[in-house]
């Protein structure tokens, strides 16, 4: 006999498991197919103490992904980077990241002037309505603001450090913006215990079969059958939250065209657990796209008196002159190379599936979460709908997917009531 959900959820990771949580919050049957371990991104790996994402994680506490965490009832427990302890690098002179009116004055690597212009900037920022920046990219706004060189410089930097991007002739102005925005208003939490957390509170009380790899769905009759291995499952609503475009265009029937939305973005990244607290911990480079970030602490991810650090390469090369980079710059944030008990390199991290690219519109001209070809299935991931980047979009469209998932199994229950009598 065939087994029946009232929604089907393809993909373990944030977006699929919001989507489950949302559903079952909803009164649905629900149901997670993943097809390897679960966790996506979001995985926590532990050793001898220590806690490692993959790679520098902050979760941003604002924004969709936070108000649709507040409507799952999911409240993150972390603390906040020690913004005041943030160095700015270059050419190898470092200096205080200017966060503050107090930290912009004590800046040593910017003149008066530039620290004046740089002020006026930020101050602005909060009031740009970033909507109206769609189909612009980043490069084009950046470059209409006439800044002094040193003064873009560090605005490239916050954007690289904010969006995981160091594209920004691809990025839109309209997402990387509300991102700055975002981290400047409501700011952002390293999870104790690492990301784990979120996963743990996403899947409590959900059925997920972990090794079950979907091959294809199709609806028939107003119903979603769901192809495995083994057999079939058959829901009144799906949700498809597998990864980028390419896996979830193999798993839908027919031809589909979101348009060139382009490559993941990647990075390189050097997690390392260390028997000390670094110093400075936190520096930010001017000259290169690297940042190195001290997570725990302020995080609970470590042993008493030491600390795991991430460093990050914004984009990718050659995995050899990444890891040397990363090293180096390690060393700059202060872990000293006998401190070092565990290292794990990452040479190709995906951060995000695709680019928010300015060409196709920004943040509007991404994939809708009802894009599929497929009544009554939806989709889900940080490529998808119109709100966020990175987590804070997949947790979005993970919970809008869930919701439009029950709005048609609702109205399809309704349509099948009144047709009966």
């Amino acid at each position: 006999m065939t087994e029946y959900f009232d929604v089907i959820v393809i993909g373990g990771g944030l977006a699929g498991l919001a989507a489950a949580r949302t559903a079952r919050l909803g009164g649905a049957s629900v149901v997670v197919l993943e097809a390897h371990g679960g966790g996506g991104r979001a995985r926590t790996t532990t050793k001898d103490g220590f806690s490692f994402n993959l790679g520098g994680h902050a979760l941003y506490i604002g924004g969709a992904g936070g108000e649709a965490l507040a409507a799952l009832s999911i409240r993150p427990e972390g603390s906040p980077p020690p913004l005041g302890r943030y160095q700015l690098l270059k050419e190898g002179r470092m200096g205080v990241m200017p966060s503050t009116a107090g930290t912009l004055a004590r800046c040593g690597l910017l003149s008066w002037r530039s620290k004046a212009q740089l002020g006026s900037a930020l101050a602005r920022l909060a009031k740009i309505d970033a909507s109206r920046l769609a189909g612009t990219s980043m490069e084009q706004w950046m470059q209409n603001l006439e800044l002094h060189s040193d003064v873009e410089d560090v605005i490239r930097a916050l954007v690289r450090l904010s969006t995981y991007s160091a594209d920004m002739s691809a990025l839109g102005a309209d997402a990387g913006v509300a991102q700055l925005q975002l981290g400047a208003s409501s700011g952002v939490l390293y999870l104790h215990g690492g990301w784990g957390q979120l996963l743990a509170a996403f899947g409590a009380g959900q059925e997920v079969r972990i090794h079950c790899p979907v091959r294809a769905l199709r609806e028939e009759a107003g119903r979603i059958e769901v192809q495995l291995d083994n057999g079939s499952l058959v829901g009144g609503s799906a949700v498809v939250a597998v990864g980028g475009p390419g896996a979830t265009a193999r798993l839908l029937p027919g031809s589909i065209d979101w348009g060139e939305l382009g490559g993941p973005v990647t990075a390189a990244c050097l997690d390392a657990a260390v028997d000390h607290h670094p110093a400075p911990g936190y520096v930010l480079s001017l000259d290169r796209p690297l940042y190195a970030s001290t997570q725990g602490p302020p995080a609970r991810l470590a042993p008493p008196g030491a600390a795991v650090m991430s460093v990050v390469k914004y984009g990718t090369g050659s995995p050899d002159v990444d890891r040397a980079e990363l090293e180096t710059h390690m060393r700059v944030a202060g872990v000293t190379i006998e401190g070092v008990l565990h290292q794990r390199f990452l040479a190709t991290m995906v951060v995000a599936e695709t680019s928010c690219r300015a060409e196709l519109g920004g943040l509007e001209g991404r994939p809708s979460i009802s894009a599929t070809g497929v009544p009554g299935a939806f989709m889900a991931g940080d490529w998808v709908g119109p709100a966020g980047l990175l987590a804070g979009a997949s947790i979005a469209s993970g919970h809008a997917a869930g919701l439009a998932a029950l709005r048609h199994i609702t109205t399809t229950a309704s349509r099948q009531a009144r047709n009966s009598t």
